[in-house]
């Protein structure tokens, strides 16, 4: 996504770790720290590779089967095998 620009207000993208909520429909189910994602400068709206989006994925499918928990569980990024896509 280098060189590309924000599609919601036209902003130039930066790449950046950031802190993202995992939703599943109205319910939060994890808080992943770390994540790479493209930063828009102007309205600071985060944009995911497809690989990452896969990851993220991944990383919440056991919380998502869980459901409603208090606390919100916390997790890093962290990649996986191509294997597991």
């Amino acid at each position: 996504m280098e060189n590309q620009k924000c599609r919601r207000c036209h902003g130039p993208l930066l790449s950046k770790n950031v802190e993202h909520p995992y939703w599943n429909g109205p319910t939060l189910v994890a808080l992943i720290h770390d994540v790479p994602s493209w930063v828009c400068q102007m309205c600071g709206y985060h944009y995911f590779d497809p690989a990452v989006e896969t990851t993220l994925r991944f990383i919440v499918q056991d919380y998502v089967k869980m459901g409603s928990l208090f606390p919100v569980p916390t997790t890093p990024y962290r990649a996986i095998d191509s294997k597991h896509s």
